[in-house]
């Protein structure tokens, strides 16, 4: 869940993979007896939420001063969202991510797009840069944008997972490296 890559390819590469067990787990537990019913995606979120928290807190020990991922921090807050939601039985909140479907992650994904470019040098890029040319805020202003954009099929085409969540979230998360990595190479 950091911008920068580590210094061991192998240790690069793991902790890459680590980044998406959040979501992975989510998913498995939610579709471990095929279609989920109601009581998968409440045990769902718990694990996810859970596993999300735990993410977060260890790479936030680790990361030694690197932002982190943005993406996967909107993703993670919105399994915490429904994690907590589902623990504390607040029905209302769940019914909304139930009624939102895909669409509740990508309103995460925007709020911590919000929150950084607004409140963190890296912005929602998650690259500071150093050189003054400004790009952090630019690129960050267009990751916001476009996060926007994804959020349209995410909502019109629920439950059509693929065009749903699937291309949107890999479209902007590629976008989000390069942006991010155009600022560190130059």
């Amino acid at each position: 869940m950091t911008g920068k890559p580590t210094a061991s390819p192998l240790v690069g590469l793991a902790s890459h993979l680590l980044q998406f067990l959040p979501l992975s787990g989510f998913l498995l537990v939610a579709f471990r007896h095929g279609a989920p019913g109601l009581e998968d995606w409440l045990i769902a979120f718990m694990a996810g939420g859970a596993i999300a928290v735990l993410q977060v807190l260890l790479t936030l020990a680790f990361a030694r001063g690197r932002p982190l991922n943005r993406m996967l921090l909107g993703v993670n807050a919105y399994l915490v969202v429904g994690g907590f939601s589902a623990l504390t039985n607040q029905l209302w909140i769940l019914q909304s991510l139930n009624d939102l479907r895909e669409s509740g992650l990508f309103l995460c994904i925007l709020a911590v797009g919000v929150l950084t470019t607004l409140g963190t040098p890296a912005g929602f890029v998650g690259r500071e840069d150093r050189s003054g040319a400004g790009r952090t805020a630019r690129y960050s202003w267009v990751l916001l944008a476009l996060a926007a954009i994804a959020t349209i099929p995410s909502f019109l085409l629920r439950e059509q997972l693929l065009y749903s969540a699937v291309i949107p979230l890999t479209v902007l998360s590629m976008l989000h490296r390069r942006l991010g990595n155009r600022i560190e190479t130059s």
